[in-house]
């Protein structure tokens, strides 16, 4: 059954991270309704939350996924022991990171004599870390024989990569106090475009092909296409996080220009899905349905006056978290789910809680009529933000019984055939 049974801490620390970051998700939203009872700034709630998100769950648990792809036991061997020690590198800095987040933001902090930016270093160590994953995935890639690499798996890492270039730039800009506010934040949205659109949606199309067992031939035009469609679009959409007033004629163009690329990479890679496992798509279809939502939002903000999109912040969270929560997470908790041959109420209730904190998103969007919004909209927003995390709780619960389970029956064979 399992590859997840012989090391199970890696996917375990991914599925605790999803639960603490969901819940600082719930404690900022709550903090609209009711006063914190301690005294936490907001904007660094969200910080926290976002952050151990990308580090400890849309980055973690993939490199883990990644690494079973390549080789699923235990090996001595270089490459392999660079990855999993990459792995547990993510772990230790991907948590300590959310107290820096949580309670300093990107502020330094003092220590001594000196005053140092926590959030911003515990930041880059996950970097690194991604980087000592990547040169263990080549290395075991080169020297396995038989193994057929997955194309897609091979160009999210190539964008992981580049979306670290983002990050260190912002870092650089900060301590030499030189670019201005317009290119540091301009940098700090080429690191999350090319992170969501590049890293997340190429890895998401990787365990899909994977599962599935789509082969080369069946997409409608060569994967190597798909992924370059992905990788050009993904860099070029960062001004869609910037403000209105910011954005002049080439950067729209080059935003709407890279959102029609990879809308047209993703279309293109479900049509292939679709047309050629059709008859055994199961409940893959809910993260493809995710994913071709999320190209149409995509494809209309391309399209439509640049107000549409960047004055409504409500609609950029309704996006991200329709990329992010809905086609990401639920792709990932099936891909798990199929592992561990799992009853399927466990993954039918994390997708029922997506997709009503999707709909409750809405309330906040120009989409939702202001005769009928009123201080109630915070009430459901934050109530309906508990709901993934508890159906995770549970389904964490039933995966980790099953591995176990597993685990005990292999060892009870492997002593019955000593004896």
């Amino acid at each position: 059954m399992t590859s997840l049974a012989k090391n199970s801490g890696i996917w375990q620390w991914a599925m605790f991270s999803f639960v603490l970051a969901g819940l600082t998700g719930f404690v900022f939203r709550f903090g609209f309704v009711e006063p914190l009872p301690v005294d936490l700034n907001l904007d660094n709630v969200r910080h926290a939350h976002s952050h151990l998100m990308f580090f400890g769950w849309a980055t973690l648990l993939p490199l883990y996924l990644i690494k079973l792809d390549v080789v699923s036991g235990y090996h001595a061997a270089l490459g392999v022991r660079l990855m999993k020690n990459a792995l547990w590198w993510i772990v230790v800095f991907s948590l300590l990171s959310f107290p820096a987040f949580l309670l300093y933001g990107y502020k330094p902090v003092a220590l001594g004599n000196a005053s140092l930016p926590l959030s911003v270093i515990f930041s880059g160590m996950v970097m690194l870390g991604w980087y000592g994953f990547m040169a263990g995935y080549w290395i075991t890639r080169r020297r396995k024989k038989g193994y057929t690499p997955n194309p897609f798996f091979d160009g999210a890492l190539v964008m992981l990569f580049v979306s670290s270039l983002g990050a260190w730039s912002v870092g650089i800009l900060q301590m030499a106090n030189v670019g201005g506010v317009l290119l540091s934040k301009a940098l700090t949205h080429f690191f999350l475009a090319t992170f969501i659109e590049g890293w997340v949606i190429l890895v998401l199309m990787g365990l899909v092909a994977k599962a599935l067992q789509l082969k080369e031939d069946e997409c409608e035009v060569s994967p190597n296409v798909l992924i370059g469609l992905v990788a050009i679009g993904a860099p070029l959409t960062f001004p869609y996080g910037i403000a209105d007033g910011l954005i002049n004629f080439d950067l729209s163009v080059a935003a709407r220009t890279g959102g029609v690329l990879i809308a047209e990479g993703v279309l293109l890679f479900v049509y292939s899905v679709i047309k050629n496992r059709r008859t055994n798509l199961s409940i893959w279809i809910w993260p493809l349905l995710f994913l071709v939502l999320k190209s149409v939002m995509q494809l209309v903000a391309s399209v439509s006056p640049m107000e549409m999109w960047l004055s409504d912040h409500g609609t950029r969270i309704l996006y991200l978290h329709t990329t992010l929560l809905g086609a990401f997470t639920v792709g990932v908790i099936w891909f798990l789910h199929q592992l561990a041959d799992m009853p399927k109420k466990y993954f039918y209730s994390v997708l029922s809680s997506v997709a009503l904190l999707i709909m409750s998103l809405v309330l906040m969007t120009t989409l939702w009529p202001a005769s009928l919004s009123g201080p109630w909209i915070f009430d459901v927003l934050a109530t309906v933000a508990i709901f993934p995390v508890i159906a995770v709780v549970f389904f964490w619960i039933k995966l980790k019984r099953l591995v176990d389970e597993e685990h005990h029956s292999v060892e009870v064979i492997r002593k019955e055939v000593v004896l």
